[in-house]
């Protein structure tokens, strides 16, 4: 018999196998402790695992998140802060990538139009489907955080979500607010010149114009009782035009500079010298608005 086959033989003796199914002995004081430990992280892993299978966990509350209000799709239009994108969409270069408005997501699209109805001074088109979504989508967003905050399932990294969530919607609101507050300023400002030219009625909403048509009266009524009564006939009227052509309803100054980035191959302007200057894509230019206000009004350039 050789060595090897003793060696072979005492692995298989009884002794031996009992030995080797015993778990080794821990190395120092630590090392039993840091055993526990492993196998506590173990069962702690295999217990998550079996929970988030079992639907406990993110996944519940991902649930819970969806089965609270019903939305209106996936995607961007799902909720108001969705952006997320299908893989097909990943990989597309920058390049090819139009920044027109339909193509932003609700959030995004808000704010340019706010950033544009500020930079602009005079009124732009009223986004009245744009807000009108922005408000569904808000409120549907209310109704998840407030039942989501009532439900004790809810653990307390969620409800810091949450609070993130909230201060987004509170940035929409701002937006939002902050829009209507800019048109109405220029309303009040232009309310004799808007009622007096009717193509810019469209650009309104109803109420905006319904506001227009009712600050005039009250502005000239106000004006007649105070002043113009006791006035000559020939000195009431409002609006009246001097020899030099300059006219008495305040209109909206396009002679301002503004700050624009070209979205869009916008072509050439003649400016006041002589010169021309040609509007490239992504190009920056500060110019007088009449110089560019059709680009502004198509979306080719953005004021900034």
């Amino acid at each position: 018999m050789s060595f090897f086959d003793n060696e072979e033989e005492e692995d298989e003796s009884p002794f031996n196998a009992s030995v080797a199914a015993q778990p080794a002995e821990p190395i120092g004081g630590w090392s039993s402790a840091e055993g526990s430990s492993s196998r506590y992280n173990r069962n702690r892993a295999s217990s998550l695992v079996s929970a988030t299978e079992s639907g406990i966990g993110s996944r519940s509350f991902l649930s819970r998140l969806e089965s609270t209000v019903s939305p209106h799709g996936k995607g961007r239009s799902g909720g108001l802060f969705n952006q997320t994108q299908d893989e097909d969409e990943v990989g597309v270069g920058i390049d090819d990538e139009e920044d027109d408005e339909d193509e932003l997501d609700d959030v995004s699209r808000m704010g340019k139009v706010w950033v544009r109805e500020r930079g602009t001074v005079d009124v732009m088109r009223w986004e009245g489907d744009l807000i009108d979504t922005l408000f569904d989508k808000l409120e549907q967003q209310a109704k998840m955080v407030n039942t989501l905050h009532s439900d004790p399932q809810t653990s307390e990294e969620e409800h810091f979500k949450l609070v993130l969530v909230q201060t987004e919607m509170e940035r929409v609101k701002f937006l939002v607010r902050s829009y209507v507050r800019t048109r109405l300023s220029k309303i009040e400002k232009y309310s004799h010149y808007i009622v007096l030219h009717p193509e810019i009625h469209q650009l309104l909403s109803g109420a905006e114009l319904l506001h227009a048509k009712r600050y005039t009266e009250l502005l000239h009524t106000h004006f007649q009782h105070s002043v113009l009564d006791s006035l000559p006939e020939w000195l009431r009227k409002m609006d009246d035009t001097y020899g030099d052509g300059l006219s008495m309803v305040t209109s909206p100054n396009k002679n301002v500079p503004v700050l624009i980035y070209c979205q869009k191959d916008c072509g050439e302007i003649l400016l006041e010298g002589g010169e021309s200057a040609a509007l490239a894509k992504g190009t920056t230019h500060l110019v007088k608005y009449s110089l560019v206000e059709r680009w502004v009004q198509l979306g080719w350039a953005e004021v900034i």
